[in-house]
């Protein structure tokens, strides 16, 4: 199984969202920590999503715990 965000295929930014989504961020406030507009981290909240084959933000946070994903730290 893929170990790293690049196996994923997600990028450093979308990897930043993904932290901030497994600590139970909402989109808005990724956007303002982040600096992005809250269509930008939707979009990127889309591509994370479709990389680890889920459906939802739970589903998510289980599969990175599952595949043992080191986060960057943000926040």
């Amino acid at each position: 199984p893929p170990r790293t965000m690049a196996d994923l295929g997600l990028t450093e930014r979308q990897a930043e969202v993904l932290a901030l989504l497994v600590a139970g961020r909402s989109n808005k406030w990724i956007g303002r920590v982040l600096d992005l507009a809250e269509p930008t981290v939707k979009h990127h909240v889309t591509a994370i999503l479709r990389a680890l084959n889920v459906s939802n933000r739970t589903e998510a946070a289980i599969a990175v715990a599952d595949l043992r994903l080191a986060l960057p730290k943000v926040d």
